[in-house]
């Protein structure tokens, strides 16, 4: 399931250019990346760990990596991230945090580092929009680049703390 998972997102939004924008990164500003296909809908937030945790730096304190081990578990419930509208039974989430702090303190031998969150649902109904919840879990992330592939077209907005809501018509 990762695989197509990561498969199934990557080659919609590569297809339609949205990579050109995916993985910058600003502090205070993240990405969600959305594939609707029939039934399965697929959301990847992409957020700056400054924003996520607080750091970007190593964790090598035991404050550190406490901070990793309670954001990823937050991050397991998908209604810290989204409230979806529609009928929507999250079917498996992985992010990545959840790596062991070995593993997870060679990610930040450099720079700027970036935390994702992905989550695969299927959906009874149509999904028309969702609201983003993310923003009470990120006190300093301000806005999110939003682009979708959904069962009725493809577009983008941005979202922000002030205005969280994202929808489309069927």
């Amino acid at each position: 399931m990762k695989t197509f998972t990561k498969g199934f997102i990557i080659a919609l939004l590569l297809g339609l250019g949205f990579s050109a924008n995916a993985q910058k990164h600003v502090h205070g500003e993240g990405e969600l990346l959305i594939a609707q296909q029939g039934n399965v809908l697929q959301m990847q937030f992409i957020i700056p760990a400054a924003d996520a945790l607080g750091f970007e730096h190593q964790a090598a304190s035991s404050t550190d990596k406490n901070a990793i081990d309670v954001l990823a578990q937050q991050l397991k419930n998908s209604s810290h991230a989204i409230d979806i509208k529609g009928q929507c039974i999250l079917q498996s989430t992985e992010n990545s945090l959840a790596h062991s702090h070995d593993e997870h303190a060679d990610l930040h031998s450099h720079d700027h580092h970036n935390v994702e969150a992905t989550y695969n649902f299927n959906c009874k109904t149509p999904v028309r929009g969702f609201t983003v919840t993310l923003f009470k879990l990120m006190p300093s992330l301000n806005a999110l680049n939003v682009q979708w592939i959904s069962n009725t077209g493809q577009g983008s907005t941005e979202v922000t703390r002030n205005n969280p809501v994202i929808s489309w018509q069927s």
